[in-house]
């Protein structure tokens, strides 16, 4: 933020005066994630030919952030995991046990039954992913046998499916499609999915009156915006607009508007959704419905 010039020579002289990007605030991966809400300031230089760069962690506004309760939603890394069509096929035969008919009301309850599943059952993704690593490094300093053997390659294989969770998970949270394949990166991932955090990170707004609003009263100040945007105050009297309006759709144009869409329509758009992209608003993203069993 500020002034991307950091230095400048202060010259008198226009076709002497220079400016320069001379200093830089410099983090790795790991930092950024620990302070996802980290902003970098360029300040007032006063009387010195250098601006100070000023690290603004954002302690507090990601202390609000963190008591945000997210939006449940289908995890793709739990495809990876062996029970998970199982589970999934007990949640629709209970939904429906249970009198839910329509597709949504299905979904959602499947929805339900898979978030206690992971919390109650498998747990922690990254404590998994730190117990298989401890129980793997003791296995590798036993002594040769083919029982620590075949131990050693079920542990491996069990390590790498919950790294590929873990990066399903981040890259999930990035909402990043142009990297689809390749090595594992989860922390490009997570670095991604942090930048765009504090994108969508809304921390003050102006009302009509130029007033600023921002905290407790940002969420109900949003909410009723909202209701005045979608609240009609226009004119009843339709047909003596439109009246006035040449018509721009053709008669078979709208037959074929109007007509009844076939499976074969809502396979293909099915088809062209992202994996990852949630088609509705029951959270279910379209690699759920495309899923072999479900």
């Amino acid at each position: 933020m500020g002034d991307p010039y950091t230095w400048r020579n202060n010259h008198h002289v226009a076709s002497s005066f220079t400016k320069e990007r001379l200093d830089r605030a410099v983090a790795n991966s790991a930092w950024r994630c620990m302070f996802p809400m980290v902003r970098v300031v360029n300040g007032d230089p006063r009387h010195s030919d250098h601006r100070p760069v000023i690290i603004d962690v954002g302690s507090n506004m990601y202390k609000c952030f963190e008591h945000v309760q997210p939006a449940r939603k289908f995890e793709a890394k739990w495809l990876e995991e062996e029970d998970c069509q199982a589970r999934v096929m007990e949640s629709w035969g209970k939904a429906i046990e249970e009198g839910c008919r329509g597709m949504m009301e299905i979904q959602r309850k499947i929805l339900g039954e898979l978030w206690e599943w992971d919390r109650n059952i498998l747990g922690e993704l990254e404590e998994r992913i730190k117990k298989i690593r401890g129980d793997l490094e003791r296995c590798r300093r036993m002594n040769i046998s083919q029982e620590s053997v075949n131990r050693e390659h079920i542990l491996c294989f069990k390590l790498e499916r919950l790294l590929d969770q873990h990066n399903i998970y981040w890259k999930q949270r990035a909402h990043n499609a142009w990297l689809t394949k390749g090595d594992r990166n989860t922390a490009f991932f997570h670095a991604f999915a942090s930048k765009r955090r504090i994108k969508n990170w809304i921390r003050k707004l102006k009302d009509d009156n130029g007033s600023v609003v921002e905290g407790d009263q940002l969420k109900s100040f949003i909410a009723n915006q909202y209701q005045q945007l979608f609240t009609s105050s226009t004119s009843t009297h339709f047909k003596e607009v439109l009246s006035c309006v040449n018509p721009r759709v053709t008669r078979e144009m709208n037959e074929a508007l109007i007509k009844p869409f076939s499976g074969e329509e809502v396979w293909n758009a099915l088809q062209s959704i992202g994996d990852l992209k949630a088609p509705g608003a029951d959270g279910m993203p379209s690699i759920f419905i495309r899923s072999s069993g479900f």
